[in-house]
């Protein structure tokens, strides 16, 4: 009786093994369903037990502790990671390919306005630095040269024109004009002729990139860096300018009156102030006496600019130039 007993169990036992054998089914203990695919991978080879240590022993001798299971994951998220990022950047390049395109049938507008567009979006993260230095280019000679451009105008010098007239009949600055043709004075000849920009420019100011952007009918113009208020005191949303200042004075709201090139005048060369809002008054972008200030948070809520930079804004700006502040 015994012996059949224990026939009947080592035949029981056998049976057993040769169903767990010949299972398709991976069993598996103390691994989560995400690790799962990759137990898949290694040739679907079934677990007959586990070790001590959280060591797994296969069928056919092999044995895989958990932390291979996690490196190999690992590896693959590593692998995909890098597929996606080259598809990426391949999608990024065929992209700037279409500057090649544009730029080979001589249209340097177009090539422009597509790559303000990739800028101004943030499409291409990457290449930021690279598209700006591209858009600085094509605009020395679309935005700031005398020579023609879809942007802009020619206009004949007739008798009897100064620039101020022609400056007010175009709704833009005399002092613009100059500057894009390299006039180094107000004196006209009849039949000369001038670059007159005809687009409405556009002020975009990012805080939290010290930046100020120049648009003209939305497209990049130009991008300087500033300087913003202490503790976020700089105020955001759409603005409207209220008045333009050549050499201004500066009535400090702390009390006292400086009159440019005071040691205390703190606004450098140029002011554009803002139209008053509710519990917002007194703001405005100016230059400065404090240069080192650029690219901090140190003013008392107006954005600061370098002289130069702020004194080439102020050329483009206009009564009805749009100002908007972002964080």
């Amino acid at each position: 009786m015994n012996t059949m007993y224990k026939s009947f169990n080592r035949v029981y036992f056998f049976l057993l093994l040769f169903l767990l054998v010949c299972s398709d089914n991976l069993i598996y203990s103390g691994i989560s369903d995400a690790d799962a695919p990759v137990i898949s991978r290694q040739k679907k080879h079934l677990l007959l037990a586990e070790g001590g240590e959280g060591i797994i022993i296969y069928k056919k001798d092999i044995i895989i502790h958990p932390d291979e299971i996690e490196a190999e994951r690992k590896k693959n998220v590593e692998v995909s990671d890098n597929r996606e990022n080259a598809s990426e950047k391949k999608q990024d390049d065929m992209s700037l390919d279409v500057v090649d395109t544009y730029l080979k049938k001589g249209d340097k507008y177009g090539a422009r306005n597509f790559l303000s567009d990739r800028y101004l979006g943030n499409e291409i993260e990457q290449k930021q630095a690279e598209i700006k230095n591209l858009l600085d280019t094509l605009n020395e000679e679309l935005i700031f040269s005398s020579l023609p451009s879809p942007d802009a105008m020619i206009y004949t010098v007739e008798a009897g024109d100064t620039l101020s007239r022609i400056a007010k009949k175009f709704n833009i600055n005399y002092e613009l004009i100059m500057r894009i043709n390299g006039k180094p004075t107000t004196r006209l000849h009849v039949g000369e002729k001038l670059k007159i920009l005809t687009g409405k420019a556009e002020i975009l100011v990012s805080k939290s990139g010290f930046l100020l952007v120049l648009l003209l009918d939305k497209h990049y113009v130009k991008q300087y860096p500033i300087g913003i208020g202490k503790n976020d005191k700089t105020p955001e949303g759409s603005f409207e300018v209220k008045n333009k200042l050549k050499n201004p004075t500066w009535f400090s709201p702390t009390g006292g009156v400086f009159p440019y090139g005071h040691e205390e005048n703190i606004l450098g060369t140029r002011w554009i102030g803002f139209k008053d809002k509710p519990n917002i008054r007194g703001y405005g972008i100016h230059g400065t006496a404090l240069p080192q200030s650029i690219g901090t948070a140190s003013s008392m809520g107006c954005i600061r600019m370098k002289n130069a930079d702020v004194e080439e804004l102020y050329d483009f700006v206009t009564m009805d130039t749009k100002i908007v502040i972002q964080k």
